[in-house]
């Protein structure tokens, strides 16, 4: 009978060790499936979340290049500006005669960036019909263009006298006196920043290093000439980052003046 009731107790100690065993490892095998699960969401949303970062990434480099692209695009837009500074329109010539020559008489006027003349516009009579402007330019570093800069923006010019094929440049007639603010900027007072350009001209147009610390690409003269005909407007122009150039248009009745 002992030993019945000690097998009776090993067998029960047995089974229940056993059932023990099979919850156990069931246990186990659910927590692994459900651990393994929450593993791999686990992963999926880190891919998920790197896959993101690299298009957010890309998103912002892709901007950035556009941004890139529209301000080199500005840029070059700037640099090929045409801005009205003048204009001459011819009101009436005479043809050579007797051994004479001929004259042509024309209209001078400074003008706003709608071509509305400012200040005051100066009436001249040439022997013959090829006219020079003369003009101090001062062009800026592209950068500065590029970028709008306040103060050198685009490249500016003095225009200090017209003469005709026939004239010494002295005896040219004074447009923009030495010291003054040109008309076409606004014809007020200069500034300190336009006083010191102006004064030092040739400093600047023989000093490449002073030109450049000032921001100057280049500082020289220029005298653009063109043969004027009768009936003709001609629209003196100034390029952001480059110099002078006139353009011939048909003139306007509106603007046509009295004969000679």
């Amino acid at each position: 009978m002992k030993a019945l009731a000690l097998l009776n107790s090993l067998l029960r100690t047995f089974l229940a060790t056993a059932l023990a065993g099979v919850l156990g490892y069931g246990a186990w095998v659910g927590y692994q499936t459900y651990n393994s699960h929450e593993l791999a969401m686990q992963a999926k949303d880190e891919e998920l979340a790197e896959r993101q970062a690299r298009i957010d990434a890309l998103q912002l480099d892709v901007a950035a290049k556009a941004e890139q692209i529209e301000r080199l695009e500005t840029a070059m837009q700037l640099l090929k500006v045409d801005e009205r500074v003048a204009q001459i329109v011819v009101l009436d010539q005479t043809a050579p005669r007797d051994g004479e020559r001929g004259k042509t008489q024309f209209r001078f006027s400074e003008v706003d960036k709608e071509g509305n003349p400012i200040g005051e516009s100066k009436t001249m009579t040439i022997d013959g019909d090829i006219v020079y402007l003369d003009a101090w330019v001062v062009k800026y570093l592209d950068e500065h263009v590029e970028q709008a800069d306040p103060l050198r923006a685009t490249s500016v010019c003095l225009f200090r006298r017209i003469f005709g094929e026939f004239q010494q440049p002295t005896e040219g007639f004074v447009i923009d006196a030495q010291g003054s603010r040109p008309s076409a900027y606004g014809g007020t007072e200069m500034t300190e920043f336009e006083r010191e350009i102006w004064s030092n001209f040739w400093e600047y147009a023989n000093d490449p290093e002073r030109a450049k610390e000032a921001g100057i690409r280049a500082a020289h003269g220029e005298a653009p000439s063109i043969k004027l005909q009768a009936g003709k407007l001609y629209r003196v122009q100034l390029r952001a980052s480059d110099g002078l150039s006139i353009v011939a248009e048909d003139l306007p009745a509106a603007l046509r003046g009295p004969a000679l």
